[in-house]
């Protein structure tokens, strides 16, 4: 039987990661701080190296921090890759340092030319630049991802045009702030799903003071809310609670929900109705 063994996780590249470059800093500081001018080569050396080691272990935290953010397998295994070649690298210079500062081998004591701070600006404003362009991408086609998700609930709660348009009209009558329209749309889905419970359970039975989560759940197990309907109202209800705390959305994506939101509410008033009628 093959052995297992565990998987690493982030914090296990984070947290060593962090270690090193916390003894790096430390260090060069310590070199810079005790070198005389006849050792200036020694610490320029040194730095060269630890700009190498901190570029290794900084990439393999970055890549972490956006496999976790992305779910993406992918930039993890690069964040692995990362960290092995920042050990590997520092594990190597150390013992050709050692090694060599011991038993004097001039072989061993490793020379480097002067490190171009140039260059230096230039890679971090390219790898400045790619994670932007990176991030840009990612956060674009999340949007994007997020408004056909909306489409898509949007398609399946069945409304007729004329009963949008005026359910559209009435909202706006109401108030031309697209924000503040969310607040009321949400407090007449309330409403009607209170109306909806009180005709259709006995007191004992309602959710107690009408959690909305708990009411919709309800109402949906009980089949009077239709599983499209009962997650379209509770997106509408979470994205109209964010409006409330002060979180800032897009107007593009809060005129898709209320649309949403809008659908929603003609139907329930239209459930709200037939119970009243019994």
């Amino acid at each position: 039987m093959a052995e297992s063994f565990p998987q690493m996780k982030p914090r296990d590249v984070v947290n060593p990661s962090a270690t090193i470059l916390g003894l790096i800093v430390t260090a060069l500081g310590i070199l810079v701080a005790l070198a005389g001018e006849s050792k200036q080569v020694i610490v320029k050396n040194f730095a060269f190296l630890f700009i190498v080691i901190v570029v290794l272990f900084v990439l393999a935290v970055m890549f972490t921090a956006f496999s976790s953010l992305v779910r993406k397998i992918v930039l993890w295994k690069c964040a692995l890759l990362l960290y092995v070649a920042g050990w590997a690298f520092l594990g190597t210079i150390l013992i050709f340092v050692l090694v060599g500062y011991a038993y004097g081998i001039e072989a061993l004591q490793l020379q480097f030319p002067e490190f171009n701070l140039d260059l230096v600006s230039v890679v971090a404003s390219l790898v400045g630049l790619i994670f932007g362009l990176a991030s840009a991408i990612y956060w674009y086609k999340k949007e994007l991802t997020y408004r056909k998700r909306v489409l898509e609930m949007s398609k399946k709660i069945t409304t007729t045009s004329k009963e949008l348009d005026e359910a559209t009209a009435q909202l706006k009558f109401e108030s031309i702030d697209m924000r503040n329209s969310l607040l009321i749309l949400r407090s007449d889905i309330k409403r009607e799903l209170q109306e909806i419970a009180e005709a259709t359970m006995t007191p004992i039975a309602r959710p107690y003071q009408y959690q909305i989560r708990k009411l919709v759940t309800t109402l949906k197990l009980r089949e009077i809310l239709s599983a499209d309907l009962a997650y379209s109202i509770l997106f509408v209800y979470n994205f109209s609670s964010r409006v409330v705390h002060g979180e800032t959305v897009s107007d593009k994506d809060a005129a898709l929900v209320r649309e949403l939101g809008t659908k929603a509410l003609i139907n329930l008033r239209k459930i709200a109705k037939k119970h009243e009628s019994r």
